[in-house]
């Protein structure tokens, strides 16, 4: 999660940029109007990353930098239902820049950062957190999805 949150306005506003401003940029699609509903995701994955932030600052006693991570497994809020919530607020951000923009790059930036996302997550988040968090964190990760949320909240000891 320090991953995104000290890359975020390189990932979400600075390469989408980029992207939008080449030369070579084209659209991938036009649906008029009806582009404006990719701000709702925007929004929404901004809400999320807030406030699963805000989850770890006062529930998990840390921050979602990696020098100053949470001293507690935090099990609370959107992390009830998924694993990684922060990244899926991003994936939100992304997938409705994608829309708003009508944009073929940033689709395939889209799916590019799904995979250094995820191989970031399994490769070194993962299991950072089993060595921090021992049985806690295994029985967390036993009990909720990384990418796709539960449809019923987890339950820590039940």
């Amino acid at each position: 999660m320090g991953f995104l949150f000290v890359l975020l306005p390189v990932i979400f506003i600075g390469i989408p940029y980029k992207i939008l401003s080449s030369s070579n940029h084209a659209l991938l699609f036009d649906i008029g109007e009806l582009r404006y509903f990719g701000v709702v995701p925007i929004v929404f994955g901004t809400i999320v990353y807030l406030w699963c932030s805000l989850c770890f600052v006062f529930i998990g006693k840390g921050t979602p930098i990696y020098t100053m991570p949470p001293k507690k497994l935090v099990v609370a809020g959107l992390y009830r239902f998924v694993r990684n919530p922060m990244y899926v607020g991003g994936f939100l951000i992304l997938a409705g820049e994608v829309v708003l923009f009508q944009s073929g790059g940033l689709l395939a930036y889209f799916l590019l950062m799904f995979g250094i996302f995820n191989l970031h997550v399994l490769a070194f988040e993962e299991p950072r957190l089993l060595k921090r968090f021992g049985e806690s964190y295994q029985n967390y990760r036993a009990g909720v999805r990384r990418w796709i949320p539960r449809l019923t909240p987890y339950r820590q000891n039940g």
